[in-house]
């Protein structure tokens, strides 16, 4: 069996999941040694395959495990006494040493790293007795009495062993322990796999004095905190300066990393925006984090990055208050790094700053380099021809030793034979003084032809961060030959287009093209700009484009100051009311966007009325996009009928318009999107006229109800959304004639069935049709052999059809399945959400607000076929009373993601070492072991030790749970509504234990949670449900804990040890109505959360007068006995600042809670009882009256009405992680 690392991928290929394989004998270092290395490799942002031999079956080494091997980039063999013992080690290793010189044949860049851990590489090159009779024993028969292995094994396997351990590795007996043999390995194979880097040119010369000083400058191996400031002139090479030190130091650092690119031209944007790039980054969030304005970024910064050792990169800062407003006034962790780049070395100097920056001024290349950059940019060599060697110095000291300057005009000039024009530009550098880098840099961009210079003024002005589909329809009408263009300006240097089709350019080449726009008077942009044009009365012929935001200011443009912008081919306006008629003021106009914010749901005087006339006559348009602006069905008419040209049409938010105009025979267009039309019933059938459509998105048009059967005419359509028109019926048949469509979405409408001849869509690579009344799928659905994405998700389906075998994700969640389906056969899935109900909701919310979600309690079957999916990286299966699979679970080799709920759960063998999240919910009966131990007793709640190393787990309302050998490095623990013991200890392993081998360990610890000192990366862990647990106690430190949350555990009395969680972050007690005592609040110095509340019988916990506890904590505590409420003047909840609560505190200040409280917590007691006792008699429960059960639904709702009474505040449900 293979096991993994951490990771969220969904990739579907092999090539995509590791990077890194690692091969070692498991019973020799799995549980020490290789799950430290492992854990670190994965910290550092690493993929990595563990190869489990134990747990295989069979002779020959799977498809997986081969693919794995071959789709690794690294190798780390980790060579131990018994690892040539093994015929699966050696059958690995020979695979990997075949590869490795394969690699080396075909340029890659492959490599065998050894690690030696207890032998020698004289014994793993069988110089030595060790290997020499493992090797010997497997020539014996073996046990089983089957063939031996054959002579070409042996040889092939010896000859591996003599290459691997001939390869320079590290040997363990050479360091004084495992901790910095690891971090080296690490480092090692970060620097190879280049995580986390920054991408540089290629060309870097003079760049080795220039790191090494930054490098003494940061002064790397000592705990110091040093903030280095790296300032001079614009494209001298600050910035692939910093990236390289970036690169270079990021192994280090692992993921408490970050590079903040442009922050001078982002914080335009506001620095908010960069203040959620930063947290997000650092926080490992895929999810922006909420930030309500600057200083509160600034206070959760300070919070995440006080206690970690950070390396931080600012890039291209121009005020000093961005570098506060990035990193904070606080004190950083010991080791961090800072590194700004900038223009302006005053910046530097920041007045009440805790800390002072070293500066390194950045200066020119000497002679020698800047002439080995030119000619590499314009002779791919280190130096000139020589028949070009006096041009090539000559226009090499026009350049002044400026990087950008000499990359641009060597790009320009490579493949340039006539010297007469070298001469040229010789010439005209010349005349441009030393100190003008633009002037520099202009010179390549006067060598453009006018459509290039037109399209890179169009993207520094524009289209930076943008998509080019857009612009590229726009300069196709203009004739600009934009793919030429584009691949002129990106072989220049002067532009980039990313993977992504975004725009990207170097800000000294963003900064040319505005001047030369604004000097040329060809642009605006600039909103000061703007205004002052308008005013002026000056000609204003030569402007071909303006973009106009304003969303506060309410400004206006009428058609008079339009008038004078005769020319303009774009026109971007943002929040600007037009007025007046605008009848021939727009006859150049290719691109119109006009945006107005749509902020009201009740769809009342929201939108914008067009106060213009004649506005939208644009004969020459060719993209436009109207949002939040109500237009009439004949202004609409009128626009589709005078744009010839339009390729491009975008709507939003109307209402006005109850159905599509006429679309014209004749019409050009290939992007129709059409949403949130409030009014809209109608798709004229003219829409069939429209045959070089290829996008047709209509989207929250909630009172359609069906589309015209001309739409089965549109032969060039591939993508066909109706997303959320929630009163569409049906599809017309007509649909199964669009072959060549791609992805079609019908999600959230109320169609109920697809077309039985959908099998002729033999293009179609997407299907969304979740939420939707769709019983039945067409027989033909396995036709479909190209369908990667089948979302069937809250259907009301009844069995399935034969699925392509294609698919590689397929969601099915419908409370009607009869069965559960056999799905063995779509053995290229890598993601499978199977539900036999509509949501998966957290019990206590469907308890607390009675709103229960059905499920078929009937549903049969099995999911023995699991075992099949061997591609499988992401499962989610919920079902009643079906046996889970956990035998085949344990095999499925790639799987990352878990979540198991509502089935009966017999013992758990083996989970998979791969495993990102674990979830568990209302399952029944659950035991989890290994290595062949029997499950201790029940009362041992959760006992995690050292194997596998799941981010995230949660056990939700169980019986008897027992988690031995499975979790550790899990950054996220949950366990949610169990009955385990009445003791809870939070305790390291101790050093040199086992945990699996020693059951007296096990029996000593009975009912505790014994986390590993190797668990480094837990970071949040969350208890909730536990009636019976009385005490829980943190007895020695536990430093990575950030977040802890202890939730309805009614019988709870003493919460103790938390000064062992120093870099505690958040704290919440929720509903522990018994909870008297909780001891270290007070030594929390890193506490920005505190939530208490509901703990009716909490004395004084918190000392304000010696704690450690920030002022800026934020505190909510209501209902806690003798701790004073946090309330606002009118009786409402807030949260205070620690700083004011203390006050209070000290104020003595006191809260009696209310008799109608009193109630409640009584009720919410009873509640949980009937909980517990209701699973105790759930089939009697079943069999009773519908008077019965309408009685107990009414009692739900009173209990549930008085709660959410009592609290009236989000804080109350339990937090979904």
């Amino acid at each position: 069996m293979a096991n993994s690392e951490i990771g969220t991928s969904t990739s579907n290929t092999l090539r995509d999941e590791y990077q890194v394989f690692l091969s070692f004998r498991g019973p020799d270092t799995r549980r020490g040694f290789t799950n430290v290395l492992h854990q670190d490799l994965v910290y550092a942002g690493i993929r990595v395959f563990i190869d489990n031999e134990e747990l295989r079956k069979g002779e020959r080494i799977s498809g997986n495990l081969l693919q794995a091997i071959d789709h690794s980039k690294l190798y780390i063999p980790i060579f131990s006494k018994n690892y040539a013992s093994s015929h699966w080690c050696l059958r690995e290793l020979a695979k990997m040493v075949e590869n490795n010189s394969k690699s080396k044949e075909d340029g890659k860049e492959n490599a065998i790293l050894p690690i030696f851990y207890d032998v020698k590489p004289d014994d793993v090159k069988l110089k030595t007795p060790l290997y020499r009779k493992a090797i010997s024993n497997l020539k014996q028969t073996r046990e089983d009495h089957e063939k031996k292995f054959s002579s070409k094994d042996i040889k092939t396997w010896q000859q591996a062993l003599k290459e691997a351990g001939g390869i320079t590795g590290w040997e363990l007996e050479k360091y004084p322990g495992y901790v910095k043999l690891i971090q080296e390995v690490v480092e090692e194979v970060v620097v190879r796999l280049k995580i986390r880097q920054r991408s540089v040119t290629g060309d870097l010369v003079g760049m080795e004095a220039r790191i090494a000083s930054i490098k003494k400058l940061l002064d790397i191996d000592s705990d110091s905190v040093w903030l280095i400031g790296i300032y001079g002139m614009g494209g001298i090479g600050k910035t692939t300066l910093a990236k390289i030190i970036f690169n270079q130091l990021c192994p280090r650092f692992g993921r408490n990393c970050i590079f903040l690119d442009d922050v001078r031209e982002t914080t335009k944007k506001g620095l908010v925006k960069l203040q959620k790039i930063l947290l997000s980054e650092i926080s490992y969030s895929r999810v922006a984090p909420n930030i309500a304005n600057i200083d509160d970024g600034i206070n959760k910064i300070e919070e995440t990055i006080c206690n970690k050792k950070m390396l931080i990169v600012l890039d291209d800062v121009d005020e000093a208050n961005q570098i506060q407003k990035l990193i904070g006034k606080k004190s950083l962790y010991p080791g961090t790094r800072i590194l700004v780049t900038t223009r302006d070395k005053s910046i530097l100097n920041i007045r009440e700053f805790k800390y002072q920056f070293e500066d390194y001024e950045m200066v020119r290349l000497s002679k020698d380099d800047a002439l080995k950059l030119f000619s590499r940019c314009a002779f791919n060599d280190d130096s000139p021809p020589a028949d070009y060697h006096t041009l090539s110095k000559g226009i090499v000291s026009t350049a002044d030793g400026l990087p950008l300057a000499l990359e641009a005009i060597g790009s320009s000039l490579f493949g340039e034979e006539e010297r007469e024009i070298w001469e040229e530009w010789l010439e005209k550098l010349k005349k441009t003084p030393h100190e003008d880098v633009l002037g520099k840099l202009k010179i390549s961009y006067d060598a453009l032809n006018p459509d290039q210079q037109q399209i890179f003024l169009d993207v520094a002005c524009f289209f930076i961060g943008e998509n080019k589909t857009n612009p590229m329809y726009v300069w196709k009408d203009c004739e600009l030959s934009p793919e030429i263009s584009l691949e002129v300006l990106t072989k220049r240097c002067m532009i980039k287009v990313l993977d992504n089709d975004i725009f990207e350019m170097h800000d000294q080449f963003r900064d040319l093209g505005r001047v030369i726009a604004k000097k040329e008077r060809t642009r605006l942009w600039d909103k000061d700009g703007i205004i002052c044009e308008l005013r002026s009365t000056e000609n204003k012929e030569s402007f071909e484009a303006l973009s106009f935001s304003a969303p506060w200011d309410g400004k206006t443009i009428t058609s008079e100051q339009i008038k004078w912008f005769p020319h303009l081919r774009i026109l971007r306006l943002y929040e600007v009311i037009c007025q007046g008629d605008f009848t021939g003021c727009l006859s150049d106009l290719r691109w119109i966007d006009l945006s107005y914010a749509y902020t009201d749901y009740t769809h009342v005087h929201s939108n914008k009325r067009l106060e213009a006339t004649n506005l939208l006559h644009l004969e020459n348009a060719v993209v436009v996009n109207l949002s939040g602006l109500d237009i009439t069905k004949d202004v609409l008419q009128s626009l589709i009928e005078g744009a010839r040209k339009l390729k491009v049409l975008t709507i939003r938010y109307n209402e006005l318009i109850n159905g599509t105009p006429t679309f014209r025979e004749d019409s050009v267009l290939e992007e129709l999107a059409i949403s949130s039309f409030w009014s809209l019933m109608r798709i004229d059938h003219s829409i069939g006229k429209l045959k070089w459509l290829t996008h047709l998105k209509i989207k929250s048009c909630y009172r359609l109800r069906k589309l015209p059967e001309q739409i089965g005419k549109l032969q060039n359509l591939q993508h066909l959304s109706l997303k959320s028109c929630h009163d569409l019926i049906e599809l017309p048949d007509s649909v199964s004639k669009l072959e060549k469509l791609m992805k079609l979405d019908v999600s959230s409408t109320n169609i109920s069935r697809l077309p039985n001849s959908i099998d002729r869509l033999r293009n179609l690579l997407f299907i969304n049709a979740s939420c939707t009344q769709i019983e039945e799928l067409p027989s033909t659905m396995s036709k479909l052999c190209q369908l990667k994405t089948l979302d069937l998700t809250f259907y009301k389906i009844q069995e399935l059809p034969k699925l392509p075998r294609s698919l590689t994700t397929l969601k099915l969640a419908s409370e009607l399945l009869l069965t559960v389906p056999d799905l063995s056969y779509l053995t290229n899935l890598a993601e499978l959400f199977l539900s036999g109900r509509y949501e998966h909701r957290h019990p206590a919310y469907e308890f607390q607000t009675g709103h229960r979600h059905p499920s078929n309690e009937f549903q049969t079957g099995d999911l023995g076929w699991i075992g099949s999916l061997t591609k499988v990286s992401k499962l989610h299966i919920c079902f009643t009373n079906v046996r889970a699979p956990t035998t085949e679970l344990g095999s499925l080799s790639l799987l990352k993601e878990l979540t198991l709920y509502g089935l009966d759960l017999p013992t758990f063998k083996h989970l998979p070492s791969n495993l990102i999240v674990l979830e568990l919910y209302e399952t029944r009966g659950i035991q989890v072991h290994l290595d062949g131990l029997p499950p201790s007793e029940k009362e041992t709640p959760f006992l995690p030790t050292s194997l596998g190393k799941p981010k995230e787990n949660k056990v939700s309302r169980q019986l008897d749970v027992q988690f031995l050998d499975v979790l550790e490095s899990s950054e996220r623990s949950c366990i949610q509504d169990c009955r385990p013991s009445e003791s809870l200890v939070c305790q390291p392993e101790e050093p040199g234990c086992s945990g699996l081998q020693d059951p007296k360990l096990i029996d000593h610890w009975r009912g505790a949670i014994l986390f590993p000192s190797s668990q480094k990366m837990l970071v949040k862990f969350l208890l909730s449900g536990f009636p019976e647990v009385q005490d829980i106690q943190f007895v020695t430190a536990f430093e990575s804990l950030e977040e802890f949350y202890v939730k309805e555990c009614l019988s709870l009395k003493s919460l103790g040890g938390l000064s062992n969680s120093k870099n505690l972050k958040r704290l919440q007690i929720h509903q522990c109505p018994s909870l008297q005592v909780v001891e270290g609040i007070e030594e929390l110095g890193f506490l920005g959360e505190l939530e208490i509340w509901g703990c009716r019988s909490m004395g004084r916990i918190l000392d304000s007068s010696s704690s450690k506890i920030p002022d800026n904590c934020s505190i909510l505590i209501t209902g806690s006995g003798e701790l004073p409420d946090c309330r606002d003047p009118y009786g409402g909840w807030k949260f205070d600042r620690w700083d004011c609560y203390r006050e209070k505190i000290l104020n003595g200040a006191e809260q009696a809670w209310s008799s109608e409280t009193e109630i409640v917590y009584s009720e919410t007691e009873t509640m949980y009882s009937e909980i517990e006792t209701g699973r105790e008699n759930k089939e009697k429960k079943r069999k009773r009256k519908t008077v019965g059960k309408t009685t107990r639904k009414e009692k739900e709702e009173k209990t549930s009405k008085k709660i959410l009474g009592a609290f009236v505040s989000p804080y109350y449900f339990p937090v979904q992680n």
